[in-house]
């Protein structure tokens, strides 16, 4: 039996990346799919390689940093499928630079997308998660949120917020049967089945994993989206049915040792 059979999932960030590897996973293990995305060609065309597969999805079009556009997103999905078992707040937005010189506009919307999103996403889906009578919710966190990167300031300030509202939500909603977990990931800069990256401009450029990445992770090597998509579907299935509130951290062993020990 397929672990998704008959169960309908929102993905957001789904044109590229861990969100069209969630998209193909979940749909290849039997859920209907609402893939939602900014960039309407890509998304599109995440839908169509679900379907090309035989299974069910739809694109709708959404702006993650505006509030109305998530008002919409979500009357949209809920349209789709009056019942949603699982959401994946996947998408996310990153622009290195130094902390003087981040503009307020810049940083309203990375953390508009990054955390604020998340949240309205949640709560604006709650009466269709509610009807699942178990439901689960993933948010896309990153190790960046729990010290920081000081690359990316306004990225790690926002992904950090991702761990409270996790327990926060995984305590509210579970009188609903819904279950709220984070993944906390690190560099997710490959593809098995040769997936765009377009988190930030050094992914999009095609950039390698850094040799001080790849130094301060035992593992040696860069994430692939699928190994995202995995954690995922874990969280999403029932496989997980006792796990909430909690971030399970995806980065290779990087933030499990001490920095400079080795």
């Amino acid at each position: 039996m397929k672990r998704l059979d008959g169960k309908n999932a929102v993905i957001t960030g789904a044109a590229s990346g861990v969100g069209r590897a969630a998209s193909l996973l979940f749909a290849r293990e039997g859920a209907a799919v609402a893939c939602v995305d900014i960039d309407a060609e890509m998304g599109e065309e995440t839908a169509a390689m679900v379907r090309a597969e035989g299974g069910d999805a739809v694109f709708i079009e959404c702006d993650l940093a505006e509030p109305a556009a998530i008002d919409r997103m979500a009357r949209d999905c809920m349209a789709w499928r009056d019942v949603i078992h699982v959401l994946f707040n996947n998408a996310a937005v990153a622009a290195r630079a130094e902390f003087e010189d981040i503009g307020l506009e810049d940083w309203n919307r990375q953390v508009a997308v990054n955390l604020t999103a998340p949240f309205l996403c949640s709560q604006k889906l709650l009466p269709a998660l509610k009807a699942a009578d178990g439901a689960a919710i993933v948010h896309h966190g990153s190790i960046d949120g729990v010290l920081g990167n000081p690359t990316l300031v306004a990225y790690s300030a926002a992904k950090g917020g991702l761990q409270p509202l996790t327990h926060v939500m995984g305590f509210w909603l579970a009188r609903h049967g819904i279950r709220v977990n984070c993944i906390n990931s690190g560099a997710l800069r490959e593809s098995k089945q040769g997936i765009p990256v377009r988190l930030n401009r050094d992914n999009r450029a095609g950039q390698p994993m850094s040799d001080v990445q790849r130094r301060a992770t035992p593992m040696a090597r860069p994430g692939f989206v699928e190994e995202a998509a995995d954690v995922a579907l874990y969280l999403a299935s029932d496989e997980s049915s006792y796990v909430n509130g909690s971030v399970v951290t995806l980065d290779g062993g990087r933030t499990g040792i001490t920095p400079g020990t080795f």
